[in-house]
């Protein structure tokens, strides 16, 4: 597969970058981390004069990063779709570092948790954000299989009299083409509160799909509407394999599910607990996701305005 990276190289649709023109790489900065298979770091490059992240393999696997790289380009033509920029590798180094977008306020995850005075306006419009992402991927039969609310990350909108964020999907080291035949492609369930049942229940023979990314969706729409990690107060006591495998128990047997947050508009709610039905075909497809969400964020706009309204008239 190597061959597929090396022609993008020659005919130029991959660009190569000399890593000498990264500095101040920081692993352990605002926008680096590590993932089960990967690191990320921050770093300046000093042909734009603007940070990026670089994303290596922990154990480099041709197979693993080409099927990445080229789930990564087809997303160039989505705002909500961390962008890839090219190439890098360090000297003497047969292995391949990506260079992508930065993200200057973090993950999805940390960006809540720091942010709890979100009004339900941002919230909708996040929400929307990254089902664009999604739309774009499901149209082209791509599912991301692995979307929660670290591989989601968050850009300030600049040039704004107010605050304004973007969200962008990242991470597509799970993803595959449903049109291909192939198998997963890491072999891993994943974080059990954001995995679609069905998978929990027969990962040996349930394949993720469209539908599965749609499931986390709607995990992830929660973990918006509360500010809160999912499942966070199960087991409280307990971590690690013993305390996922309860968990994952009690969402296939139980159909256990995190409880609607107070003041959550009912329309915001019911669209959620629609996206993490627990039989697939229950669920509304990514289509049908926006155009819902595009209603309430109309619902929320007009409340809030009518609410101005009438505050002024009692102010004069």
């Amino acid at each position: 597969m190597t061959t597929w990276i090396e022609n993008g190289l020659k005919n130029q649709y991959i660009q190569k970058y000399p890593y000498d023109r990264f500095q101040n790489i920081e692993y352990n900065g605002q926008s680096g981390g590590e993932g089960r298979f990967s690191l990320v770091a921050s770093a300046e490059w000093s042909d734009t004069n603007r940070k990026v992240a670089l994303k290596k393999l922990k154990n480099y696997d041709v197979d693993k990063f080409v099927s990445e790289v080229r789930m990564h380009s087809t997303g160039h033509s989505s705002k909500n779709i961390v962008r890839f920029l090219g190439l890098t590798n360090e000297k003497e180094s047969v292995s391949y570092i990506m260079v992508l977008e930065y993200a200057d306020r973090n993950n999805l995850r940390t960006f809540l948790q720091k942010g709890k005075n979100l009004g339900w306006s941002d919230k909708v419009r996040l929400s929307l954000d990254i089902a664009k992402g999604l739309s774009y991927l499901h149209l082209l039969n791509i599912a991301h299989r692995d979307l929660h609310s670290n591989n989601v990350v968050i850009n300030q909108v600049h040039g704004c009299n107010q605050p304004e964020y973007i969200a962008k999907i990242t991470d597509f080291g799970s993803a595959i083409n449903m049109d291909e035949d192939n198998n997963d492609v890491n072999g891993v369930i994943g974080q059990i509160p954001f995995t679609d049942p069905k998978y929990l229940d027969d990962h040996k023979n349930y394949r993720k799909d469209l539908r599965s990314d749609i499931y986390s969706l709607g995990v992830m729409f929660w973990e918006i509407s509360s500010c809160k990690v999912p499942f966070g107060n199960f087991m409280p006591e307990s971590r690690g394999d013993f305390r996922d495998l309860c968990l994952a128990f009690e969402i296939i047997i139980s159909t256990y599910r995190e409880r609607i947050v107070p003041r959550t508009p009912q329309q915001f709610a019911d669209l959620y607990q629609r996206c993490w039905d627990g039989e697939p075909s229950e669920r509304p497809n990514i289509k049908t996701v926006i155009e819902e969400l595009d209603t309430i964020s109309n619902i929320i706009s007009v409340t809030l305005s009518n609410s101005l309204n009438q505050t002024k008239t009692i102010g004069q």
